[in-house]
């Protein structure tokens, strides 16, 4: 996959039920690829977030789950939201 010429944001929101989240997983494993991150980290990185995912959704799935992409220094950050819950995930990005 191509990488992406400069470090970008992303918010991906979705429905907290768990049929959602393989959907998340794959748009962040791709996100991370297209960010930088070799595509066995991406892939560690979308497990990584999977649990993440499932942490932070309620267990009635009524509601949505926001996950914030952001890099910070040489790493690309998911941050999961879902009500008051949140968990973050990372990944190392290449120079």
């Amino acid at each position: 996959m191509s990488e992406s010429p400069r470090r970008v944001d992303l918010r991906l929101t979705i429905p907290a039920a768990a049929s959602f989240h393989p959907l998340a997983v794959e748009v962040a494993e791709k996100f991370a690829e297209y960010a930088g991150a070799a595509r066995s980290a991406a892939q560690r990185f979308g497990a990584t977030l999977r649990t993440s995912i499932a942490s932070v959704a309620h267990s009635n799935g009524n509601e949505e789950i926001a996950i914030e992409f952001s890099t910070e220094g040489h790493q690309l950050i998911a941050t999961a939201n879902c009500g008051p819950n949140s968990d973050r995930t990372t990944v190392p990005l290449r120079d």
